[in-house]
Formats: C-alpha cells, structure tokens, sequence
C-alpha cells in the first residue's frame, strides 16, 4: 500500500468518491486526508516504539572530542542503560542529569568511566572517549514516511508513491475517524476500531507504548573496575 491507496480506502469507506491522485491534487477534501494521513503518521509513530523507528548508531572517540552532533532524525534515545563502548563491553556508560554533570566537572578528579547526557542537538560524553574508542547505541528515529523503493526516510509524505512505517491499516482507520471527527459526524466506533488496532499490531511488532519514568542517580561507585588489575607478588 502508498499513500494513495489509502487515502483512496478512506475517501471510500467514507462514502467519497477515489481520487487518481493525492498530492498534487487540487480538491480540498483530498488535501484534507493528505493532511490527516500526516497527522496519523506523526502521532502514531511517536506513541509507540515500532521495530522500524529504531536506528544503530556509533560514535568513534578521538581524545579530546566531548559533543557528538545528534543525527538529523533523532527522536529519543532507547531507555535504560543505551549506550555500550566496545572497549568495556559489559559495563555501559552512566546517564547523568545537567546538574550532575556539572558537579561531576567541578570536582578536582575525573569519573573512572565517561558519563553522558543529551544537550541541544548534540550527545556530551564527558570525559573524552579515548581515542579509537567505540560506542554503540540505537535512537528513535522522527521519520515515519519512506519513499517506494525503501530506500529514503523522511517526515512527510512528498509523493503519492510514500509509504508508512508501521502497519497501513492504522493509517487508514486514523485518516477515517480524524475526518469523520472534523465534520461533525459519528466516529466512536471508527475510533475504538482504530485504537484496537493500534494495540494489536503494536504488541505483535513488539512495539511498546512509551512509558516515561524518573531515573535515581547512583552516586555510589561502581563496585567492577573497567581496567587491567596487576597484582604484584
């Protein structure tokens, strides 16, 4: 399915006549279901954690760099312990808030391991990772449209060709309660239908709704030391 397909769907089941195209369209009433397919994209993209939203990403240190620039399509960052250096595999780094870092900075010795926080549009990883140094991770990616051939992402639809990134039976239930809802008519069922499939293709893809939870800052050290240990006889 592309965006026209669906579109072509709901204009349908909402008793409208199907347009031959959808961008590029002049009618109003179709720019209207383009505009509603945008709306059902971006939303329900962002309320739940789709397979296709995650990103790998690596970071490679040089030493002395300490902000790394945040991809272009970065959303969020995957939750708990997210970013792993290659150089200590079983100990990830140690997320801290603003305030921590800045006290971690002020004191008159560095963290064994490097920290990190998002700041801007960067990621700060304090102390520099070393040079050579490997840290992987995954994000959230802001773009839920991808162009035909599968090979572009991007955040809005562009050409009628543009397909969604989570299941387009979503897509096509959203565009039908969000216009029925626009015109004043009956869209309950429309809605506990469309709702229901979100949950169920959300719990098949294993696409959990995202949960926000505070994180306590462990400021008691770590009991493994990431390093070489030579015991002298």
């Amino acid at each position: 399915m592309s965006l026209l397909t669906c579109v072509q769907d709901a204009m349908v089941l909402c008793g409208l006549n199907q347009p031959s195209q959808a961008i590029s369209n002049v009618d109003n009433t179709v720019l209207q279901f383009v505009a509603f397919a945008q709306k059902e994209a971006d939303e329900t993209w962002s309320d739940f954690n789709w397979r296709q939203s995650r990103i790998a990403a690596q970071l490679s240190g040089d030493g002395t760099t300490t902000l790394f620039i945040l991809p272009g399509d970065f959303e969020r960052i995957l939750a708990g312990p997210s970013l792993w250096s290659q150089q200590y595999p079983s100990i990830p780094l140690q997320w801290v808030s603003d305030v921590e870092l800045l006290a971690l900075k002020a004191l008159p010795v560095m963290p064994v391991r490097p920290v990190c926080r998002l700041i801007g549009g960067t990621l700060e990883i304090w102390p520099a990772l070393a040079s050579g140094e490997v840290v992987n991770f995954e994000f959230y990616s802001t773009n839920p449209v991808c162009t035909a051939d599968g090979l572009t992402r991007k955040p809005r639809w562009t050409l009628d060709s543009d397909f969604v990134l989570f299941p387009e039976t979503i897509l096509t239930r959203g565009i039908i309660w969000r216009w029925k809802q626009s015109k004043g008519l009956d869209y309950a069922e429309d809605f506990r239908s469309w709702e229901t499939e979100r949950q169920k293709k959300a719990a098949h893809d294993g696409g959990a709704r995202v949960v926000q939870m505070a994180r306590a800052f462990n400021v008691t050290p770590s009991s493994v030391w990431p390093g070489v240990v030579t015991v002298i006889p």
